[in-house]
């Protein structure tokens, strides 16, 4: 639509207009769809004024002279003027990471990579539990992915080097009445989730007890306790800072208010408490599984496989319904794993049937009826 059509980086006539009425300027329609945007400034001998057009073509040149004057009028660089229009179509999560991770400005790729990829799964179970009502869920929601989807990476920024995560919530044109329920975007209901699921972290791990997580419908997940703890043991950062702003176009509720907010091992004891009352346990499953092996462990002696009765484990990787790898763990009697070691040695699958359980975070095939290499 014309009314959408991309000015700079974003930034649409629309959008610019929005931002000049909050801040107490008029506005006027003329004719060919030009509006006239105006503050009257008493220290000035004419009114300070900006002509923006939606149908026009010269989007650039006339947000770029908007922009200009509005900087000038505040006193304002541009980049801050910029961020704050932009913002007007975000709630934007904002995570600092130590110093001690940062050389020249720059941190390892490494921990760049794995961060984003749990932060994207974060707002995956956010979105998947605010679509579905539910505190555990098994496969992530479609609307989940799609929204994590939408959401974008802002700039980091210097000194306390910083991710930004923008999550779309639009500008809001029904009007905003006092008693009036609202009704949010999914951007917003997802990030005000994530909030209420800090707050009652720091209650949580204050009280050394889960049930303040526990008992917030509307914060955490089961899910989401599960990537914070992997944020904080496999990415690898000691600690992060977390700042949320909600955009001025959409209430928010009073517990979910922008706020800052701490990330640590400290949390993780009490962010697995909450992950293990949270989860509904699935039923233990028979079924057939097929998969490479991905590691062998015994606490005996190898090459005495058949005298020896300790502990002979094995990892496969399965992919399951959902074409998703799940490792899982087996039990093997000595024949079984004397035919896993040949299996792995020579690079086949295995297939094995049992009763497939979850125990805890992790997968084991129980009861196991039968075990044997294929293909090669």
């Amino acid at each position: 639509m014309a009314t959408e059509q991309i000015g700079i980086s974003g930034i649409t006539p629309r959008l610019l207009e929005r931002y000049l009425v909050s801040h107490g300027w008029q506005s006027q329609s003329l004719s060919g769809g030009t509006r006239r945007l105006w503050v009257d400034d008493a220290d000035a001998s004419i009114p300070i004024e900006i002509f923006l057009n939606n149908a026009r073509n010269s989007h650039h040149r006339d947000i770029l002279l908007a922009l200009t004057t509005v900087s000038q009028f505040y006193d304002r660089s541009l980049p801050e003027i910029y961020s704050e229009i932009r913002a007007l179509n975000y709630d934007i999560i904002t995570t600092r990471i130590p110093n001690d991770y940062v050389a020249n400005d720059s941190i390892a790729l490494k921990v760049a990579s794995e961060y984003l990829d749990k932060m994207k799964d974060l707002l995956a179970a956010a979105g998947s539990a605010e679509v579905s009502g539910d505190r555990y869920i098994r496969r992530l929601r479609k609307e989940g992915i799609e929204y994590s989807d939408r959401c974008r990476f802002g700039h980091t920024f210097r000194g306390s080097f910083g991710f930004q995560i923008e999550s779309p919530v639009g500008l809001n044109d029904e009007p905003t009445l006092d008693g009036m329920e609202e009704a949010p975007p999914l951007g917003r209901r997802v990030v005000e989730r994530i909030s209420r699921g800090l707050l009652s972290l720091r209650i949580a791990e204050s009280a050394s007890s889960p049930s303040a997580i526990v008992s917030d419908d509307r914060g955490f997940s089961s899910n989401m306790c599960e990537i914070l703890v992997d944020i904080i043991k496999d990415v690898g950062i000691s600690h992060l800072e977390i700042d949320i702003a909600f955009s001025p176009e959409w209430r928010s509720t009073s517990a979910s208010e922008s706020g800052s907010f701490s990330l640590s091992h400290a949390h993780v004891d009490v962010l697995e408490q909450a992950a293990k009352a949270l989860r509904v346990e699935d039923p233990p499953q028979s079924i057939e599984i097929a998969g490479r092996i991905k590691r062998l462990e015994t606490d005996g002696n190898p090459s005495d496989i058949f005298d020896d009765a300790s502990r002979r484990e094995i990892e496969l990787v399965w992919v399951n319904e959902d074409s998703r790898p799940v490792q899982v763990k087996l039990l093997l009697s000595p024949e079984q794993y004397l035919l896993a070691l040949d299996a792995h040695k020579d690079g086949r699958l295995v297939l094995a049937k049992g009763m497939l359980t979850r125990v805890g975070r992790s997968w084991r095939l129980e009861e196991i009826l039968s075990f044997e290499p294929i293909g090669g």
